[in-house]
């Protein structure tokens, strides 16, 4: 199965369980999750700016997303079909065309070019395909989803039980961490002046073209073309902070194969992506 047609059956699945924001009982939850995010972005976003997300029609919840979260199969994906020859060929052609700025961004980070636009390709199939969930949504269902009381009303058809230690303990994890992610993309929405609703990225709520987290924009985003603003969509920075991210995580292009893939890991948490990465690379070389 394709990797498109793999996400178009996730889309597939989270559409019925759309539950907006003034869905009656979602409201004691969204109160409480309001009060604590003004809180924690105190000083850093004014709160008219938060009720104005929060009031918003476009606020949503996707229990399907942290469902999806708690049984996602990562070795399931065919990460096989970009190293297809097509595939290769259109990621030659790109550093062909942009040879000179991959090789600027080559010296600056010290990270092969290859390399780069092998995660380039994997990532987003170099800027094809950057995902259609609303960023601000995915990060929002997961925060709420921590209320295991709203979250258990969703999951009677699907394979979870939250009477499992493991599971409820992954819950609770996800679920920080998804709030953590909501607080850091409203900050960044409101320093760039975006409209918060606008950004759309991955089921898991990664963004651009290279697929960061909020957090990972804010540690990792580069401003190549010195503009002042990071911005994940343009070429020149997203590439850039793709080498900034592997070099600061401690690539190096003397190290050896298994060191470059513990870094790629660092990356995505994935064996087979580093795996098909460095593969890439090495096709992309010869």
């Amino acid at each position: 199965m394709k990797i498109i047609t793999f996400f178009l059956f996730l889309i597939f699945l989270i559409k019925p369980f759309k539950i907006y924001a003034g869905s009656d009982f979602l409201a004691p939850y969204i109160e409480n999750l309001k009060i604590k995010v003004k809180e924690d972005l105190k000083n850093k976003v004014p709160e008219d700016y938060i009720e104005n997300i929060f009031s918003s029609s476009q606020l949503t919840y996707l229990p399907n997303v942290m469902i999806k979260s708690l049984t996602w199969k990562e070795e399931a994906l065919p990460y096989y079909q970009f190293l297809e020859k097509e595939r290769i060929e259109k990621a030659k052609a790109f550093i062909e065309e942009n040879k000179t700025f991959l090789e600027d961004i080559e010296f600056v980070f010290g990270v092969e070019k290859e390399i780069i636009v092998a995660i380039f390709l994997v990532e987003t199939d170099l800027g094809r395909k950057t995902g259609n969930f609303p960023v601000i949504n995915v990060f929002y269902s997961l925060a709420l989803s921590g209320e295991k009381e709203l979250f258990e009303k969703f999951i009677n058809n699907s394979e979870i039980s939250l009477n499992d230690e493991n599971t409820k303990t992954k819950l609770e994890k996800r679920s920080n961490w998804g709030y953590k992610e909501f607080l850091y993309f409203i900050e960044i929405a409101y320093l760039n002046n975006w409209d918060p609703f606008s950004i759309k990225g991955s089921v898991f709520g990664a963004f651009g073209f290279p697929q960061f987290v909020p957090k990972s924009y804010l540690i990792y985003g580069y401003d190549w073309d010195k503009n002042g603003k990071v911005d994940l969509y343009s070429i020149d920075d997203a590439l850039a902070s793709i080498a900034n991210y592997l070099k600061r995580e401690g690539y190096k292009k003397e190290e050896s194969l298994e060191y470059k893939k513990k870094i790629i890991m660092k990356y995505n948490i994935s064996e087979p992506y580093a795996n098909t990465v460095l593969a890439i690379a090495e096709k992309l070389k010869n």
